[in-house]
């Protein structure tokens, strides 16, 4: 049974054009909702607004604006557009991302910025632009983070940082939001099966590999099932799996347990791939 909570609500998804935050705006389509999307790509977001309306059966209540999250000028422009025509925000849910990977010495600084500027300051730009009217509204206010959002591994000097970064920002933002009535929640999805990890198998390092052969992607509809379940519970911090609750408890009360455990394994891998290059 479908709530109807976020029914005729303003729903603004950034990344909303593909992979979590796409099956995010299904969520949101399915309740009704006037889904908003930002991507950079226009030619996706015609095919997710085809893709929403199809779910929906609202053909007028799913719409798109093309811009680019890490350009701050863009997205403040892009909001008042949005509040202009919709007379507020109800609902921002920050999505967008991108990853890079690699050794942190052989990565181009402009990776590495790049990571910056999109996962971590477009998420800062969209968030500040929309403040206001969230307040003004007493909205909600989500972030998409990552396992690598509290866990540093080896090959994702870009993307992780701004991850750890964006947890730091909803941490710091959790009582402000809730002096201005805004409820705010983050969500740490693990390997999840989007076109992101699609480019993170093709350059991982072979370390990294090793460290997650064992663990399977889950589909970003469930990751974005079970994102709605924890909003409609006005949780905080929302887990996907066991697996991923354990890996920050484990970190967080035995670190030195951790890292002498991912070494190990790491080291492993090390050691077959050398056996291989030196038989």
């Amino acid at each position: 049974m479908i709530d109807h909570e976020y029914e005729e609500k303003v729903v603004v998804i950034t990344g909303g054009s593909s992979g979590i935050g796409l099956a995010v705006a299904k969520e949101f389509a399915l309740r009704k909702a006037k889904t908003v999307l930002i991507s950079r790509n226009e030619e996706k977001l015609i095919q997710a607004k085809k893709e929403l309306e199809k779910i929906s059966g609202l053909p007028s209540g799913i719409f798109y604006y093309p811009a680019d999250i890490s350009d701050r000028e863009q997205i403040n422009m892009v909001i008042l557009k949005i509040v202009d025509r919709f007379n507020g925000i109800d609902v921002l849910i920050n999505s967008a991302g991108i990853i890079t990977c690699g050794r942190f010495a052989d990565q181009p600084i402009q990776d590495l910025e790049a990571c910056l500027f999109t996962n971590y300051l477009g998420t800062v730009y969209a968030t500040k632009a929309a403040w206001p009217w969230l307040k003004k509204n007493k909205g909600l206010m989500a972030f998409v983070s990552s396992v690598a959002g509290y866990t540093g591994v080896i090959g994702y000097s870009g993307y992780a940082p701004p991850k750890f970064a964006m947890t730091g920002l909803v941490e710091c933002l959790r009582l402000e939001a809730k002096d201005d009535g805004i409820r705010i929640c983050i969500i740490y999805p693990p390997d999840t099966d989007t076109p992101l990890l699609e480019y993170e198998r093709k350059h991982s390092l072979p370390e990294s590999i090793a460290l997650n052969k064992n663990i399977k992607a889950i589909t970003a509809e469930r990751v974005a099932k079970i994102f709605m379940d924890g909003l409609l519970k006005n949780k905080f911090e929302i887990y996907c799996d066991f697996n991923s609750r354990f890996v920050r408890w484990m970190k967080n009360n035995f670190p030195g347990l951790f890292n002498r455990l991912t070494d190990s394994i790491i080291l492993r891998e090390r050691n077959r791939l050398s056996r291989q290059t030196n038989p």
